[in-house]
């Protein structure tokens, strides 16, 4: 079951790659001290652009920990690996959706 960890961090690697590409070119269009509106309130530009590729990340770390100790299990394995696949997917979508709302709002 190793190849299911393997396969979980390649899709957190592309997941992540989509999220930090697309939070430096939000950061590319916005602007020094400017503050974005979002559903939630207004922000300021850098933990608006940032901060949820940041809290992907360490989410994708615990995880990775969470596969690797669970390699042997093979029916823990595969449910770490869903749990990592659907994961990576909805944060990278769910960024994307923040993003464009954050530069909409502007």
């Amino acid at each position: 079951m190793v190849l299911l960890t393997y396969l979980g961090d390649a899709l957190w690697v592309i997941a992540l790659t989509i999220m930090f590409s697309a939070s430096r070119h939000a950061w590319s269009q916005t602007t020094m001290g400017e503050k974005l509106r979002l559903p939630i309130g207004e922000i300021g530009r850098g933990l608006g652009i940032w901060a949820l590729p940041g809290a992907a990340f360490a989410f994708s770390l615990w995880l990775a920990l969470q596969a690797r100790e669970r390699a042997d299990e093979a029916d823990l394995a595969i449910i770490v690996f869903g749990v990592r696949a659907v994961g990576a997917a909805l944060l990278a979508l769910l960024h994307l959706r923040w993003l464009k709302a954050a530069l909409d709002g502007r």
